[in-house]
């Protein structure tokens, strides 16, 4: 088990309590697997090289074990379906290396 010391925290928190995270400028918002939402004062390239957690977006991070399914349009951008139905757009910047990520996940192309 990986666990993560937070700013404003006590104590540390699991990693895989972590669904997604959103970073806006110097603060990331931490959404839990249970629904939570919290915000922190660190950037969101603070998190980029923990364990499981997979930049998608500029301005987001997913963790890794909660992704269901990759949905694709054409090679330009993408979509990843994460395990409470949370939809997160991937960027055409990383792409290849999620389709590469997730070779286990159904990738399902949408045509547009």
């Amino acid at each position: 088990m990986t666990l993560i010391w937070l700013p404003g925290f006590t104590s540390p928190i699991l990693i895989m309590s972590i669904l997604w995270l959103e970073g806006d400028a110097s603060y990331t918002r931490i959404h839990h697997v249970d629904g939570r939402i919290s915000t922190v004062t660190k950037p969101l390239n603070y998190f980029a090289s923990r364990a499981g957690l997979i930049r998608v977006h500029r301005s987001t991070i997913v963790n890794s074990i909660y992704v269901q399914r990759l949905v694709h349009t054409r090679g330009r951008w993408g979509c990843l379906y994460l395990a409470n139905d949370k939809v997160v757009v991937v960027s055409r910047t990383y792409l290849l290396q999620i389709i590469n990520l997730f070779p286990q996940a159904p990738i399902q192309e949408e045509v547009r």
